[in-house]
């Protein structure tokens, strides 16, 4: 069955600095029988691996089911990454709901009694005419470091739009003790002038084997991102797949390069347009 290309995504912060809730809505192109992936789609593909990565160390199995008048909601695994939660779960709708693979839940996450959240994105996938799965893709600022984490979830809204007044609830511990252990925490705090003056200063590089993650710091706010891309030793480049801001001055910001594990020596950070022109010098980071 093909995937629906159809990806939500919510930012918990506004330009006025209130939590405003604004959609993105990002589209994948169907090639022949791929499917390029947007960073949300890279969800379901994690959840999914069949080749040689294997995730499972870093996955939390649930498998809790809720009902409510909407349907049920089976909470099927949780992942712990880098300053991000990953979901899956199944819905059944209940009889006679009108549902499709447009309709979106985002969790509402509180970890050990916090709200960490500043970005919120989700797929939904028909797997047949009344199951469907739900993927989502949940940002955090600073995830707290204890080994195992305390987590409330609740799905309780309806595509941000219509609230659900008996949610789907679920609480779990989950563990990221062995993603600590592989975690690669590359120590930067390098400046770079860009080609228009701006200075934006490189904080870390954050590796895990689900993905890597630049933080950087602008002096001034920025309503968008900065591209990034990496240089490998061996030549080739990767860009980053999703960018997202970590406080409600968008001066501090996520640069997300997803399925890539730093397992170099070396490498250069490089940022970039969207055409792929350098903005800047190259940084090199050593990874230990």
């Amino acid at each position: 069955m093909p995937v629906e290309p159809h990806v939500h995504e919510v930012d918990y912060f506004g330009k006025s600095g209130r939590r405003k809730r604004w959609v993105i809505i990002v589209v994948s192109v169907l090639v022949g029988a791929s499917v390029l992936l947007a960073s949300a789609l890279f969800v379901s593909s994690i959840f999914n691996k069949h080749d040689e990565s294997d995730f499972s160390a870093y996955k939390t199995l649930v498998g809790t089911t809720t009902k409510n008048d909407f349907g049920q909601l089976t909470l099927n695994e949780v992942m712990i990454d880098d300053n991000q939660l990953l979901l899956n779960a199944t819905f059944e709708p209940a009889k006679g709901m009108n549902f499709n693979y447009q309709i979106f839940f985002f969790p509402q996450i509180l970890v050990n009694g916090q709200d960490y959240m500043v970005r919120n994105g989700g797929q939904t996938i028909a797997q047949s005419a009344s199951t469907y799965t739900i993927y989502s893709s949940v940002k955090m600022r600073d995830l707290p470091k204890d080994e195992i984490l305390h987590l409330k979830i609740l799905y309780n809204d309806w595509n941000w739009e219509q609230p659900i007044d008996n949610p789907w609830a679920f609480e779990i511990e989950a563990s990221q003790k062995q993603l600590q252990e592989d975690r690669k925490i590359i120590d930067v705090n390098k400046t770079v002038q860009l080609n228009d003056g701006q200075e934006i200063n490189v904080d870390k590089v954050v590796s895990t084997p689900i993905s890597t993650t630049v933080y950087f710091e602008s002096k001034e706010t920025l309503n968008e991102s900065i591209d990034f891309k990496i240089l490998t030793e061996s030549g080739k480049t990767w860009r980053h797949d999703s960018s997202y801001t970590i406080n409600e001055a968008h001066t501090k910001w996520g640069i997300r390069f997803d399925a890539r594990y730093l397992t170099d020596k070396t490498y250069k950070l490089i940022p970039v347009t969207t055409g792929d022109i350098e903005l800047g010098s190259a940084i090199k980071i050593r990874v230990k």
